[in-house]
């Protein structure tokens, strides 16, 4: 099993057991305690992360991430000491972009053995930033594999992170009841976690249900794919606006705002449009319906707004789990794309002889 080379511009590129290969080595790098101290594996690899946008977990991550393997990473803030960048094709510069996005991706691809990029959308026309043209560029003009840090359709990285901390929670991850409720927010948020969250618990095979209100459904192309995803596991997707009845017998929630298609780019009229939905704040009472269900959150998270202290606080919240599961799901896609077939072999070998060879992370169902 490998994914040398290849890029991760979403879930979709990955196969249900290539995800479940990058689980292996993710639960190795966290748990063997002399493979969580800094090693030599990708010595000699350099990262270049570009950040159109600010960033926490995901840069801090990455850096450090990269540093335990042995390898290197470089930061470029674009517009903050480096060029702003040009994505559209074809057309006469004569504004304060002084350089397209193509000279640079090439230029980096010959610094870098691989380029992360981090482009929120511009929440203006969701036709524009459905199309994600910072990354695409990127993908096109570069010679070295991609990696998507959040973008305005995919947060693959958070998505691995999410999933591999349910493995973790649970053991079996098959038909394990999700929950991908919408919340309350004083501003229109991006969709490219509840995307990537669908996408993956549809591809692993989980039960996933999404609560929002009448409007608020996530992009139409990507639902269909989710459900694709869901019949080739044979679990189901279920749609609902019953923020109450949802949490019913449920043993994931997963909470996350999003803006509406319906309001793209009219921030004022959907801050009207989501006034009867002021109370979707989850609490107490809610995860009190769960079958003790854990609460997830990707952070940050405006507390009292999103979730309650209380939820956030509680035994149940396992959001610091998935923030520290970020550097070892991304440590092992860092491994999986620029490790040598040795490496590999080698530590497949390890997880083999570590869990005597069970399929999945060789943890107990709790």
């Amino acid at each position: 099993m490998t994914i040398t080379g290849r890029d991760l511009i979403t879930i979709d590129y990955y196969k249900p057991e290539e995800l479940e290969w990058l689980f292996n080595l993710a639960w190795l790098l966290k748990n063997e305690p002399d493979l969580r101290k800094r090693q030599d594996m990708l010595d000699g690899f350099t990262l270049a992360m570009v950040f159109f946008n600010p960033s926490l977990r995901t840069r801090t991550s990455l850096d450090i991430g990269m540093y335990e393997l042995g390898g290197h990473t470089i930061t470029l803030n674009i517009g903050a000491g480096v060029w702003d960048l040009e994505v559209e094709e074809g057309i006469p510069m004569l504004g304060d972009k002084v350089e397209h996005i193509k000279d640079a991706a090439k230029v980096l691809g010959r610094y870098s053995d691989a380029i992360g990029i981090r482009s929120f959308p511009k929440m203006n026309s969701w036709a524009e930033d459905k199309k994600d043209l910072a990354i695409i560029s990127f993908q096109k003009y570069s010679d070295v594999p991609i990696i998507n840090l959040e973008t305005a359709l995919y947060h693959p990285c958070q998505a691995l992170a999410d999933a591999y901390t349910i493995r973790e929670k649970f053991g079996a991850i098959k038909n394990r009841k999700v929950l991908l409720t919408w919340t309350t927010h004083p501003k229109a948020l991006p969709m490219a976690v509840p995307n990537s969250f669908s996408l993956m618990s549809s591809k692993l095979g989980m039960d996933l249900t999404i609560c929002r209100p009448d409007g608020w459904d996530l992009d139409d192309e990507i639902m269909a794919r989710v459900r694709r995803n869901a019949k080739a596991a044979g679990s189901t997707v279920t749609i609902t606006n019953d923020f109450e009845g949802a949490f019913e017998g449920q043993e994931v929630v997963y909470a996350k705002s999003w803006g509406s298609k319906n309001y793209y780019g009219r921030t004022p009229e959907e801050l009207m449009a989501r006034q009867p939905y002021h109370n979707w704040t989850v609490g107490k009472e809610q995860m009190a319906r769960t079958a003790n269900g854990k609460f997830m959150h990707c952070l940050p998270v405006r507390r009292n707004v999103v979730a309650t202290d209380e939820v956030l606080d509680s035994e149940s919240s396992i959001i610091y789990d998935q923030a520290e599961n970020r550097l070892h799901t991304q440590k092992a896609v860092l491994l999986g794309m620029l490790g040598s077939p040795e490496i590999h072999a080698k530590l497949a070998e390890r997880f083999h002889k570590v869990t005597h060879g069970p399929e999945g992370l060789g943890v107990s169902a709790k």
